[in-house]
């Protein structure tokens, strides 16, 4: 088997099995490149560049609720307030008037006057209970009495020249106000209007009353 027999030189009988040999390691070559082609197209190549320590993602952590907004613990705004029904007057005619229900107030128009001028003073009376009351409120129990700054001297009353008599019930609402103006002349008086004094410069002091309830007296000046 070694030796070509064959009607043929052995020399060509050589050429050809040179020829198949060839051939042969030719395709052995062939198939192992193809072979590992394939296999490396199936794996993955890793990465070579190195991750930076920092750079990996923090494992997600759990959410922390949100506080509740002011706006949800507000508490809701009070009901508003029912005014109590206004009380009602007892049928019949009104009643006296307590005394506790009844302002009196001083008035004097200006605060300063010249010598020689007319001061102008008023009493204001006026309801303060919840409910319309009568009451007296005439010249007879009407008094302007003008004293010394220190409130020891009496000086003028309006009763010393006026006529006093008569009487004036007056049926009063609650809130409602009276008023009563008078002029006085500067001049000190005396019951009975027999003596008249003409007052200098200074301060003095009004008091108004209204069946015995007095005011709060007022500070004015005569210049």
């Amino acid at each position: 088997m070694i030796d070509p027999t064959g009607p043929l030189p052995p020399t060509v009988y050589w050429r050809r099995r040179a020829l198949a040999a060839g051939g042969a390691v030719a395709a052995l070559v062939l198939v192992v490149w193809l072979v590992g082609a394939l296999t490396g197209r199936g794996e993955q190549v890793p990465d070579a560049t190195p991750v930076a320590a920092g750079s990996s993602s923090p494992p997600p952590q759990a959410e922390t609720p949100a506080p509740p907004s002011s706006s949800s613990t507000t508490p809701p705004p009070p009901p508003p307030a029912v005014e109590p029904p206004e009380p009602t007057p007892p049928p019949g005619p009104p009643q006296p008037c307590d005394d506790a229900n009844i302002s009196v107030k001083a008035e004097v128009e200006k605060a300063s006057y010249p010598a020689g001028e007319q001061v102008g003073f008023k009493i204001l009376v006026s309801n303060t209970g919840p409910l319309p009351c009568a009451k007296e409120i005439g010249r007879a129990v009407r008094e302007l009495v003008v004293t010394s700054v220190d409130g020891a001297t009496r000086l003028w009353s309006s009763n010393d020249c006026f006529n006093t008599g008569g009487s004036e019930v007056r049926v009063m609402q609650p809130g409602e106000v009276f008023d009563f103006g008078i002029k006085w002349r500067g001049s000190t008086s005396e019951p009975g209007c027999a003596k008249h004094t003409r007052l200098g410069p200074g301060d003095y002091l009004l008091t108004a009353r209204v069946a015995g309830k007095a005011s709060d007296p007022v500070v004015f000046r005569m210049t």
